[in-house]
């Protein structure tokens, strides 16, 4: 990963909240994810760094975004000849972040897999130009970001072992170093300390070395009047001194002079057995292998390691992403033609037995809005609620009938002069839907879906002329059986683009009879589309 491409985010970001006090001698750690969905490895990794760094140094330390932004917080840069006048810099990232006075920026990747932890770390010092990668994997996070960290930043830390009586072996994670008073360089991290005096009991202990630190470890060693060190093979041998058990492959511990019984036992090998003498102010030593028994072969000691997490599961697809939407909401413009020769309405209350009939123009255009909240399983849902709103853009007019199995309306009838038909007209039309069956089907970022179901059809027809004839209009209520072909684009995230195939087929509703009582007649339904804008969660 080339560092530039976290550099330029940085120095934005500092842009943003730095100040006119630069920095002196700091250490900018920026950590992420290596792999996607691992953002939970970014916090255990700065908590490690922050436990590799000294409590004494913690200041010029600074670790994590936030940690970033609130040093940063309320300053404001020094201007840089790079963004003004006439001077150029070849790169002016790098001066802008030197200028911000940080000594040094660390960028840590880090992720898990199979084989455990890996880091990626990158090392720069904006000052030299100085680019540094490093990369490093462990079963153990902490082992595996300091393998990465120890390659391209000074991280040596000094260690002071002290004894008493003094001389003591000093061992450091069994590698032999010197002798005590020692003061010596060590890698940070935890390591483990044995000190070994003759004729003393050793101590061993595990010391975390601090970055850049420094650790003391100071121990007054006891004195034995006679000490016995014993190691056994194979893994797993008791070992037992006068009959009772001390331990297990390997012991070293103070002993009394005088005779002692030792017995090293193990599954499957010839027990061993031995007195010995031990005298006064002396260290007896003895390493033993076991013989198999006769005919059978030495067990293995198998490990079993620890089963590593399961490595998180991979992004869902696009289309796995379109399912995971259970709902929605949407709205849009519509876009009808009505498809039936006759309106009905009746007029309102017991005003009268008038409704309006026949259609007197061609022009059948309806436009409006509509809106619909619905659920979803992976394939089939419910249109739990939609509203559509349409209305005439062009002149209607309506023939003027009246109830079957009545006669005429005549002039004087209350809020009615008199005519056979009204013109122009306004028809303002409310569908409303409930709980209609859908199924989809995804692809991609596409989603195609079916959706049927009963609409309920309700409004009022008004006259636009004045004085009107019927003055308080007409209502209309039609039961109508519709359907909708819809196809949705997701642009991002939930937001899509959605367009629909309407259509809505009159089922029961008002009757009119004709003014010259020649016929009765029905509403009748529509065909249109709809498009708009819709978000799925």
């Amino acid at each position: 990963m080339p560092a530039r491409t976290w550099f330029a985010p940085f120095a934005c970001a500092a842009l943003l909240l730095a100040g006119t006090d630069a920095f002196a001698d700091k250490t900018v750690w920026l950590v992420r994810p290596l792999y996607p969905g691992q953002e939970a490895l970014v916090d255990r990794t700065e908590k490690a760094l922050d436990k590799l760094i000294p409590a004494d140094g913690r200041a010029s330390e600074i670790i994590g975004l936030k940690e970033l932004s609130t040093a940063l917080q309320g300053k404001k840069v020094e201007e840089l000849p790079c963004f003004s006048g006439d001077e150029r810099c070849a790169d002016p990232i790098d001066a802008f972040v030197a200028t911000l006075g940080f000594d040094r920026v660390v960028l840590v990747q880090g992720g898990q897999d199979e084989a455990g932890f890996k880091f990626r770390v990158v090392s720069y010092r904006p000052g030299a130009r100085e680019v540094s990668p490093a990369t490093a994997s462990n079963a153990i996070l902490e082992k595996a970001l300091l393998g990465a960290v120890a390659k391209v930043v000074p991280v040596a830390s000094s260690l002071e072992v002290k004894t008493t009586p003094a001389g003591a072996t000093v061992f450091i994670d069994d590698v032999k170093v010197g002798l005590t008073p020692l003061s010596t360089q060590v890698l940070p991290g935890e390591r483990t300390i044995r000190l070994d005096l003759k004729l003393h009991q050793p101590v061993e202990e595990s010391l975390v070395i601090p970055v850049r630190g420094s650790a003391k470890l100071d121990k007054t060693l006891e004195k034995v009047a006679a000490r016995i060190a014993i190691s056994a093979s194979p893994a797993g041998a008791t070992i037992a001194i006068d009959g009772v058990v001390v331990g297990k492959d390997k012991i070293d511990r103070g002993i009394t002079p005088g005779r002692h019984s030792i017995r090293i036992t193990s599954e499957g090998h010839t027990a061993y057995e031995q007195s010995i003498e031990v005298k006064s102010d002396e260290q007896f030593t003895l390493d033993k292998s076991l013989e198999p028994i006769g005919g059978q072969a030495p067990k293995a000691a198998v490990t079993v390691p620890k089963p590593l997490p399961p490595p998180p599961p991979p992004p869902p697809t696009p289309t796995e992403q379109t399912y995971e939407r259970k709902s929605y909401f949407q709205a849009g413009f519509a876009y009808e033609v009505y498809n039936g020769g006759s309106l009905v309405g009746r007029r309102f209350g017991t005003d009268g037995t008038g409704r309006t009939a026949t259609l007197l123009r061609p022009g059948r255009t309806l436009l409006g809005a509509s809106g619909e909240y619905g659920i979803f399983g992976k394939y089939f849902g419910l249109a739990v609620f939609g509203v559509s709103y349409l209305t005439n853009p062009d002149r209607w007019g309506l023939t003027v009938g009246h109830e079957p199995g009545t006669a005429q309306e005549q002039a004087g009838t209350p809020k009615v002069t008199l005519s056979d038909s009204i013109e122009p007209i306004r028809a303002n039309l409310v569908t409303i839907r409930a709980l209609q069956p859908q199924v989809r089907f995804a692809a991609w970022k596409f989603q195609f879906g079916l959706q049927t179901g009963l609409e309920f059809r309700t409004g009022q027809i008004v006259e636009l002329a004045n004085p009107a004839i019927y003055k308080d209009g007409f209502l209309i209520t039609d039961l109508l059986f519709s359907g909708r072909v819809n196809l949705r684009f997701y642009i991002v995230d939930g937001f899509y683009f959605q367009s629909a195939f309407h259509f809505a087929l009159f089922l029961v509703g008002g009757q009119a009879a004709l003014p010259d009582d020649s016929a009765n007649v029905g509403s009748g339904g529509n065909i249109g589309f709809e498009t708009g804008f819709g978000y799925g969660f």
